[in-house]
């Protein structure tokens, strides 16, 4: 059975919705949103599948920040449904825009996270996290400041500093289908525990190789390469994914 710790659901057409919601091989999946809109999508969703769909709330970092009104209307969305979420996500910083842009600030981004770590503390619910290369560090900071012990960062991949940081924490992080080629995301599912990971797909973004496959042909081509890379029975990698998902979340 597989579990999608990360996909944006709502970004698929209406079809593939149901059919991905429908595909007997999918156990659950953690879809996360992009912003107030895509939230209540998302909730809409949820309240049709109930068993299968859970959902995260957030704001994807690497788009333009929210401005101070849209801001306090998301928090308070998520104070008035916080009993329906299973995660504060996806939230995180803007590492490809900062690429891009090299004078972008930060600050904002940094102090916008803060409050969605808090958010996250008050009402008991873990992260799902865009963090990713030098981004870690601060990120491993913010979380240590606020004592935060459930934080799951997807499609983790950073450098061996950080990594050697991230391994003393109690995080968790998630494996896309660029294992199959991505040397920095084999490495992760080589040398971090076990019980501290999880399989996704970030759907519907394009795996080289798999831009047409399904979800669960996705989820299981990771587990198979996580098995091949650790020596391991498929079976029992399959198991162990599942199940970190469901304690992570406490599904």
């Amino acid at each position: 059975m597989l579990f999608d710790s990360h996909l944006h659901l709502d970004q698929l057409s209406d079809e593939n919705i149901q059919k991905t919601l429908g595909d007997s091989k999918i156990t659950g999946m953690l879809t996360v949103s992009t912003n107030l809109k895509s939230a209540k999508k998302l909730l809409n969703l949820k309240q049709a599948y109930p068993e299968k769909l859970y959902i995260a709330v957030g704001f994807h970092p690497e788009q333009p920040l929210l401005n101070l009104e849209e801001r306090e209307e998301l928090f308070q969305w998520i104070d008035e449904h916080h009993s329906s979420i299973s995660a504060i996500g996806e939230v995180g910083l803007p590492y490809y825009s900062k690429r891009e842009n090299l004078n972008l600030d930060y600050t904002p981004y940094i102090e916008l996270l803060e409050r969605f770590i808090l958010i996250a503390k008050k009402w008991d619910l873990p992260l799902n996290l865009h963090i990713v290369h030098n981004d870690v560090d601060i990120a491993l900071e913010l979380l240590q400041k606020h004592n935060i012990q459930r934080a799951h960062f997807h499609w983790f991949k950073t450098d061996e500093k950080s990594f050697q940081k991230f391994l003393s924490t109690p995080y968790f992080a998630s494996l896309t289908p660029d294992i199959l080629w991505n040397p920095k995301t084999q490495y992760v599912a080589q040398h971090l525990s076990l019980n501290r990971l999880m399989i996704e797909t970030d759907s519907p973004w394009p795996h080289e190789g798999l831009e047409s496959a399904v979800i669960s042909e996705q989820l299981f081509a990771v587990v198979k390469k996580v098995a091949e890379l650790r020596s391991l029975p498929l079976h029992y990698v399959q198991e162990q994914m599942l199940l970190n998902t469901q304690q992570f979340y406490r599904l």
